[in-house]
């Protein structure tokens, strides 16, 4: 993955199977179903099967994915004591 200098944010899909991400800047929370991260453009929600972070470095923002990818998503935006709220509504 590319290392991209300042700030932004970038998704790279590859099959389904590799979600390479920078501008990231927390990981919330993270499970084989569903990952939640603090990006630049807000959260992004991705939920699939057995995903595994291969690659975390905060520092310079990136992440990498893989597994079976079924959704990327970002939430609307929303008042911080209610995103996970929000976000339980999603993945009903």
């Amino acid at each position: 993955m590319e290392k991209v200098s300042g700030k932004g944010h970038h998704l790279h899909l590859e099959d389904r199977q590799k979600l390479s991400v920078n501008g990231v800047k927390k990981v919330q929370s993270f499970d084989p179903k569903d990952i939640l991260l603090e990006t630049e453009q807000g959260i992004l929600g991705i939920k699939g099967e057995g995903l595994g972070i291969k690659q975390l470095d905060l520092q310079d923002g990136l992440v990498e994915v893989e597994g079976h990818i079924d959704m990327l998503q970002y939430p609307r935006r929303s008042g911080q004591g209610e995103r996970h709220s929000l976000w339980g509504r999603i993945f009903r």
